[in-house]
C-alpha cells in the first residue's frame, strides 16, 4: 500500500505560513525550482525558515527546517539535501521564511507543525510539535 502525498498547492502554503504565526517574516508565495535554489541562490537572504518540497506529480516529498547563522542561508542548507542525494525527486519548492531570530526549538515546532498537516512522503520523521510542560506540571487524573 503506498501513501499518498498532500498536494504543494497555494490554499497549502497559506496554511504553512499561518503555522508559523507571529515568527512568519513574509510569505513568499511563489514556488522555485531546485536549480534555481541552488545555482542562483533564489533564498539566500533568508537564514531561517521552513522549505517544502515537492515531486513531478506536485505531490509534498519533503519538509525541512533551516536556522543559519553568518554567511550561511536556506539556500545552503538545500545544498546539502542535493549533495547527499535525498533530493532526487525534489522538482519545486516553497519557503515561509522566519524572523532571523526565532529560537531554534520554535523553527522546529513550525516545522512539525507544517509536516503534520501536509504530510511528506520523504520525511521520516517530525520535531514534536507540543512544547515541553514545565518541570514539576502534572496532569491531572
Amino acid at each position: 500500500m503506498t501513501r499518498r502525498g498532500r498536494a504543494l498547492s497555494p490554499e497549502a502554503y497559506d496554511t504553512a505560513c499561518d503555522l508559523a504565526g507571529a515568527s512568519l517574516l513574509r510569505r513568499i508565495p511563489a514556488a522555485a525550482t531546485l536549480l534555481q535554489i541552488v545555482e542562483e541562490k533564489l533564498w539566500s537572504e533568508f537564514v531561517t525558515a521552513v522549505y517544502i518540497a515537492a515531486d513531478s506529480n506536485n505531490a509534498v516529498r519533503y519538509v525541512g527546517s533551516a536556522d543559519r547563522s553568518g554567511l550561511a542561508s536556506v539556500d545552503d542548507r538545500i545544498q546539502e539535501h542535493v549533495r547527499a542525494g535525498r533530493a532526487t525527486r525534489w522538482i519545486r519548492l516553497m519557503v515561509v521564511p522566519l524572523i532571523p531570530d526565532t529560537e531554534v526549538t520554535l523553527v522546529r515546532r513550525v516545522e512539525g507543525r507544517v509536516g503534520a498537516v501536509l504530510q511528506p512522503l520523504d520525511t521520516m520523521r517530525l520535531p514534536a510539535i507540543r512544547a515541553r510542560r514545565p518541570a514539576g506540571f502534572s496532569t491531572p487524573r
